[in-house]
């Protein structure tokens, strides 16, 4: 017989966590923003990577990001020391693992998401049918890119709570990264039909973006971001935000894309996606010295291996190769240092070796191990992409077929087969597609941009207009 936990402690005020981390989109932007591993574990959590230090972050200025960061902090403590107290608490185990979990989100520490899992794995093995910790569970191994073990949990949670909307999100959700486009379909029309709101409105645009309906998906984020227009401002808010600049930043609607981002900033000033979608913005402006400056400072909060690539590029543009390799030496050193973690980082490695060719066979054999588990459109396109580089034009080709099969009208899917096809000297294909790519160049790499335009003047020099 398990006893009822002691909850000594005032439950710390830091409401809806969970509920928001499950019921944000996934797909491409989910549980990306992760890097910067802990000087020192949490008291009695045991670390479960290596501790280390990847690039000197900035010192935060105050603001609400640094009251909340607090906040988290003090309820970490509190609900630990429940933990510590009362080796059967598994209620004060879960809320221990979803404050991480908020945490993380805002931070990206790898290293708190782990935590999160050993929180939850604590309460679960206390009490083997509690939902909320098997929901909790979903969520971190989702966040950690385990899409097969979230899925399989948020299953399992299903079997037990038909009713579970979380763990619905999260099945469609993982369905989605996996490739099974259908099965995420009815998950989300399930939850469409039982809870229409802006995360699901949310999760639809981003299936709609991947069905080819760039359109249907401005319009039901725009409805995510009217729902919660008069809640205050947070993270929550800004993603909406953040997703619409996305969405227009890809249709090259530079000047839309700018007002998403900036009212995602006015939301959240400290929002790393929304400072690197504003820097490639203001690349594309010609606001190069910005862009570099909002690189810079999301770099430093964030030190992600494609932000890090980024600002190299940007550096390289501006004809400064000392600091560029000094930002491609960082990714390289990042994804040694993630290794313990898994395949978080995976795809952005990838891309990193064949935009930069370095690496480019160990990437292909990267890409390749990734597939088997992860056959999504992104997946084919890495393929593609650094089959490309590495010269095997023909297989390339297939895989960059498989990527485009459902019409997603992504600028980098059209580049990456555009140049394919052009190295092929399929010249109709590579004019369509490349042209394509360069109405929303800002949605590029940096340095990819002049290789695009330079690839466009060769097929067809009058062609080349930004």
């Amino acid at each position: 017989m398990i006893s009822s936990p002691r909850l000594r402690l005032v439950r710390p005020r830091i409401t809806g966590i969970l509920v928001a981390t499950a019921l944000l989109v996934a797909g491409s932007y989910a549980a990306t923003w992760v890097v910067r591993l802990p000087d020192a574990p949490a008291a009695g959590m045991a670390p479960t990577v290596p501790v280390a230090s990847l690039a000197p972050a900035a010192a935060p200025a105050a603001g609400s990001t640094e009251r909340l960061l607090a906040r988290f902090d003090r309820a970490i403590a509190a609900w630990n020391a429940n933990v510590i107290s009362n080796a059967g608490d598994y209620v004060s185990a879960t809320n221990l693992g979803t404050v991480y979990v908020g945490r993380a989100r805002l931070t990206g520490d790898l290293a708190d998401y782990q935590r999160a899992l050993t929180a939850a794995d604590r309460a679960i093995e206390i009490h083997a049918n509690y939902l909320p910790a098997h929901g909790l569970r979903a969520v971190v191994l989702f966040a950690l890119h385990d899409f097969h073990g979230a899925l399989t949990e948020a299953q399992a949670t299903r079997d037990l709570d038909a009713g579970n909307l979380q763990a619905l999100a999260i099945i469609g959700d993982a369905r989605l990264e996996l490739g099974d486009v259908e099965g995420a379909r009815l998950a989300y029309a399930e939850l469409e039909r039982v809870a229409p709101s802006a995360p699901v409105f949310s999760r639809m645009a981003h299936l709609a973006f991947i069905d080819g309906d760039p359109e249907r998906a401005i319009g039901l984020v725009q409805i995510a971001v009217d729902a919660v227009a008069q809640e205050p401002p947070s993270e929550t808010t800004a993603f909406y935000s953040f997703q619409l600049g996305e969405l227009y930043r890809s249709r090259g609607e530079v000047a839309k894309a700018a007002t998403a981002y900036e009212q995602a900033l006015d939301d959240l000033p400290t929002y790393v996606p929304a400072m690197a979608g504003l820097a490639g913005i203001r690349e594309a402006q010609g606001g190069r010295a910005e862009a570099t400056e909002l690189l810079e400072g999301a770099t430093a909060r964030l030190p992600q291996p494609d932000l890090v690539a980024a600002l190299g590029d940007l550096y390289a543009l501006a004809g400064d190769p000392v600091a560029a390799e000094r930002q491609y030496a960082l990714v390289e050193r990042i994804g040694l240092l993630a290794l313990a973690t898994g395949s978080v980082y995976d795809r952005q490695l990838v891309m990193f070796a064949a935009d930069h060719d370095r690496g480019v066979d160990e990437a292909v054999a990267q890409a390749r191990a990734q597939l088997e588990v992860r056959a999504d459109i992104y997946g084919h396109d890495a393929l593609a992409w650094v089959l490309f580089k590495a010269g095997q034009l023909d297989e390339a080709a297939t895989e960059a077929e498989a990527a485009l099969a459902l019409g997603t009208q992504d600028p980098r899917l059209a580049y990456h087969a555009g140049m394919i096809a052009a190295a092929q000297g399929r010249t109709a294909d590579a004019k369509r597609l490349l042209t394509a790519a360069l109405e929303g160049a800002a949605y590029l790499p940096p340095l990819q941009v002049p290789v695009l335009e330079a690839a466009i003047r060769s097929l067809a020099p009058t062609e080349v207009t930004r």
